[in-house]
């Protein structure tokens, strides 16, 4: 699986369009930008994949959804994230839950929910590469904010803690800011310290 990284929007959002074989998906389309409008050329994108339904994250899905017809996938708890910033949902093509497999090309992507920075936040997992699109959840050096509508500190540190249970050689693309991995966040990262690294 290749994977490509375009910082859009104002809130410098990861982007990351990932290819396999035949296919493409794009995870987290927060805005457009020329050099992302250039890599989609050409490819056949399957999915339209959001970790979350905050703004910096989605406000070019449906965009890109009536321009390519890829499906746009979310958590249905997204909705009311959306309302709750005074935005509309943009139409669901098929509802994301966990332990749902995504095929693309000849790989797979693996669906975790894992709220609490929103109630309906979910990761991508590259099981063979060992390589999790974690959205807001977890950053280098620092997690997600809970004080938004539908966030929840507990939640979250439930969900770190799964992420944690991954194993220390996973790589970690975040929604925003470098890549990092699970081993260097246990070191250096406060908001992991005290918590039990067992699968909640």
């Amino acid at each position: 699986m290749e994977f490509k990284v375009f910082v859009v929007g104002p809130l410098m959002t990861n982007c990351y369009l990932l290819v396999s074989g035949e296919e493409a998906a794009l995870v987290d389309p927060g805005g457009l930008t020329p050099e992302l409008e250039l890599a989609l050329e050409g490819k056949k994108l399957r999915y339209i994949l959001l970790t979350h339904g905050h703004f910096d994250h989605a406000d070019a899905a449906e965009l890109l959804r009536t321009r390519t017809g890829a499906a746009l996938l979310y958590h249905p708890e997204e909705r009311a994230t959306f309302w709750s910033l005074g935005r509309t949902p943009p139409p669901l093509d098929g509802e994301l839950s966990e332990g749902q497999r995504l095929p693309l090309g000849t790989e797979e992507l693996a669906v975790w929910h894992l709220p609490g920075h929103s109630p309906g936040s979910v990761a991508f997992l590259w099981q063979r590469g060992k390589t999790a699109l974690v959205g807001d959840v977890l950053f280098a050096g620092s997690v997600g904010r809970t004080d938004l509508p539908g966030g929840s500190w507990q939640l979250l540190e439930r969900s770190l803690q799964r992420l944690l249970s991954l194993g220390e050689d996973w790589r970690i693309l975040p929604g925003h800011g470098p890549e990092t991995d699970l081993a260097r966040e246990r070191l250096v990262n406060p908001y992991l310290r005290g918590l039990d690294h067992a699968a909640a």
